[in-house]
């Protein structure tokens, strides 16, 4: 193997199993980013016996111990052997599945050519149509025309599987770490469930900017299969809504127009708008017990975790006061004079950006490099702001509660989480205390959030 780095990115036994399947050696690993916000990534050069050779990208996930890995990791072989195969033809391009491994979860597929930076297309209106109308096209694949592992069965209708969502969303939290925001979501959520309009489709369950390559003007490849599923062919106008929060893409009207004229159903913009809910409340509820769960729980980048989940978070209480017609009230936020402390902090800010990240030796760690400055960024305003944010906090929740403050802010956001639970509080007084904390939570976060402390959806006109 040419690359001395190469067994210490991926496992030996993983390389022994691929060149197994693939029928090939292994002759170099270029370590890359990974396939998703949990997983590893590295380029595979692949040697066939008949002296061809053939680049792959390798993907394996670094959360094998969550249970709820593996059925996405089975739908998304599932998706890509199909599209690799008998759906080859219907105008959805992925990249060429080569080779699985459910032990570690590992992927391979072609290695294939572009960019997932959108904005760096030449004609960037041109490419995020061609996006859409690749949705469209797996859109009209009839799911019955083939059986896809893991994906269940098709005539299940939409609202069921919604409603089925919701329940095991809600079981998760309350199981993990009950949260008064999530569970005021999912509360509105299970109140207001579309009625079906038709049945079931193949939706990609994470579409939007980031999760597609394009070289040339066009699109190459949809990635990040690993969400798919059967379900309302909103969902997935809804998630290049929500992914538009911190990438640039088309106006949302844009894409519903593009998603039409590519031969898509009529766009139900009230659907799209409870989907984007649905889809953000959803993998947050995943998020938030990654940070606040049992220990054993790990986010794959603890400095972007931060950021997306205090984004996500203040979002969806935005999100959910404009659904209920709830207007927000503005949060005084106190000030407190910096300790010795934070000049250490700024050093170890300086170190990682002017020397550890500049001479980082792959891709994975200049991206490791950056997410632990903005966890540094963090505890350097955690540090001047967290004691009075946390006393504000507890007593609004003491007295919205009508009890006495509880000793710590996490003891006191798990007894809103039971007074939301248990309908002792309501909606819009449960909001008004999670919205203050969302932007705190914002303000502590801010210096390592840069634009995205103030992202919120695109307009739709």
């Amino acid at each position: 193997m040419e690359d001395g780095t190469g067994p210490k990115i991926v496992p030996s036994d993983l390389i022994t199993i691929i060149e197994a399947e693939t029928g090939t050696s292994v002759t170099r690993i270029v370590p890359r980013a990974g396939g998703g916000a949990s997983r590893h990534g590295a380029e595979l050069t692949l040697r066939h016996g008949d002296g061809r050779i053939e680049v792959g990208y390798l993907s394996f996930d670094t959360r094998l111990a969550d249970p709820k890995r593996s059925p996405c990791f089975q739908r998304e072989v599932a998706i890509l052997k199909a599209l690799s195969g008998p759906l080859a033809g219907m105008g959805v391009r992925a990249p060429r599945f080569l080779a699985a491994d459910r032990t570690h979860m590992a992927l391979l597929t072609t290695l294939t050519a572009g960019t997932d930076k959108y904005h760096e297309a030449s004609a960037d209106d041109a490419v995020g149509r061609d996006f859409v109308s690749q949705l469209a096209a797996l859109h009209r694949v009839d799911p019955n025309r083939l059986v896809l592992d893991g994906f269940g069965d098709p005539a299940i209708a939409v609202s069921a599987r919604i409603r089925q969502g919701i329940a095991e969303a809600r079981r998760d939290n309350l199981a993990s770490a009950p949260d008064a925001i999530l569970l005021l979501a999912l509360d509105w959520l299970e109140a207001n469930v579309p009625p079906d309009r038709g049945p079931a489709v193949i939706v990609h369950g994470d579409a939007g900017p980031g999760n597609f390559l394009q070289h040339d003007g066009q699109v190459t490849a949809l990635l990040d299969w690993e969400l798919c599923h059967f379900g309302d062919p909103m969902e997935d106008l809804a998630q290049i809504w929500v992914r538009s929060l911190f990438q640039p893409f088309l106006p949302p009207r844009a894409v519903f127009t593009a998603y039409e004229e590519a031969g898509g159903i009529s766009v139900d913009v009230d659907r799209v708008r409870y989907h984007r809910l649905y889809f953000q409340a959803g993998f947050m509820v995943s998020a938030h017990a990654a940070l606040h769960g049992a220990p054993g729980m790990r986010p794959a980048s603890i400095g972007v975790s931060m950021l997306f989940y205090a984004a996500h978070m203040r979002v969806i209480v935005r999100s959910l006061a404009e659904l209920c017609s709830q207007t927000l009230p503005d949060v005084h936020l106190p000030d407190s004079e910096a300790s010795w402390r934070d000049r250490t902090f700024a050093i170890a800010i300086d170190d990682i950006r002017d020397v550890v990240a500049p001479r980082a030796s792959d891709q994975q760690a200049a991206v490791k490099a950056k997410s632990l400055a903005r966890l540094v960024k963090f505890w350097r305003a955690r540090d001047r702001y967290g004691a009075a944010f946390d006393a504000a906090e507890i007593a609004e929740i003491a007295a919205a509660l009508g009890q006495a403050a509880e000793p710590s802010v996490a003891r006191a956001r798990l007894a809103l989480a039971g007074a939301v639970a248990e309908g002792r509080i309501g909606r819009a007084a449960a909001l008004t205390l999670c919205h203050a904390r969302t932007v705190r939570e914002t303000a502590l976060m801010g210096d390592g959030m840069g634009s995205f402390r103030d992202t919120y959806f695109p307009e739709l006109d």
